[in-house]
């Protein structure tokens, strides 16, 4: 994979984890620092009175970091409970694609069919190694050239381990929704199913038609079917990219006016962290 579409496919993750790094690092900070200082007054000589304001610092930032920490491991056991049930209920109904596959899609995921009762999806899941999943009534309804596309198109998501980078830019926009991570998380399921669509595109040598059958097939059949292929908030930014090949503008106004409160915050936090270290 090229160095571009490397960094296109994760973009997204590494924003998320290094936003959630700083804010992380200045509420640690801040709150160290407090502790510090209040132990440091209280041994003074004379033992000078702890300002209250300094306790009420150190409750509110303290708070602040079991409240992420709780929300992350909360976010954590929800998907690990709904990977349980996923993979009980398509445990007795998978069985291996038999077609003959490139062995640059063998090495990337293992292949299943799952018998279904007329829903037409695919779907990659699986953190360490991938699997994908095609429903039967989607991959017999699909011609050849549909097939390969819906094939690289999944393809594409374990390759770069988009079952991963979901889950952690999920857990990490549940936790820090109100500081702008809650817009980054719909904006890459939409980039990722636009990356995805590339790599379909290069497969079938730049023709669209494949692409668009497969997506009318899944969509058209069961409009409930959006949400095991990806296409919920997507699907319009998909066929605006297969019509224009430019993906959607981003509006950055709401992103812009949440990072800026939220970097206000931790500015104002460091600050303090800083002021109260030296024990000004």
């Amino acid at each position: 994979m090229r160095a571009r579409d490397w960094w296109s496919s994760h973009v997204y993750l590494l924003a998320g984890l290094a936003w959630a790094a700083v804010v992380v690092g200045a509420l640690t900070f801040g709150f160290v620092s407090v502790l510090r200082h209040i132990v440091w007054a209280s041994a003074m000589p004379g033992r000078a009175m702890v300002a209250p304001w300094l306790w009420g610092v150190a409750l509110i930032l303290g708070l602040a970091l079991c409240l992420f920490w709780y929300r992350v491991g909360l976010g954590i056991a929800s998907y690990r409970a709904q990977q349980r049930r996923m993979s009980i209920a398509l445990a007795a109904r998978l069985r291996p694609l038999s077609q003959d596959l490139p062995r640059t899609l063998t090495q990337t995921a293992d292949w299943y069919l799952v018998s279904d009762e007329g829903e037409r999806y695919a779907l990659t899941w699986g953190l360490l190694r991938c699997r994908v999943a095609i429903s039967e009534s989607l991959w017999i309804t699909l011609d050849p050239a549909a097939q390969r596309a819906v094939l690289f198109h999944e393809a594409l998501h374990a390759q770069v381990r988009d079952p991963l980078q979901q889950v952690i830019l999920k857990v990490l926009s549940d936790a820090l929704r109100p500081l702008g991570l809650g817009v980054l998380y719909p904006r890459y399921l939409v980039q990722r199913e636009i990356n995805a669509d590339k790599r379909a595109l290069a497969a079938c040598q730049g023709d669209d038609l494949p692409l668009l059958t497969a997506l009318q097939a899944a969509v058209g059949a069961n409009t409930e079917s959006v949400s095991y292929v990806g296409l919920a908030g997507a699907l319009d930014a998909r066929l605006h990219y297969l019509e224009t090949h430019q993906t959607p503008d981003w509006p950055p106004s709401s992103l812009a006016i949440r990072l800026g409160l939220s970097l206000g915050a931790v500015l104002v936090t460091l600050t303090e962290g800083l002021l109260v270290w030296c024990h000004w």
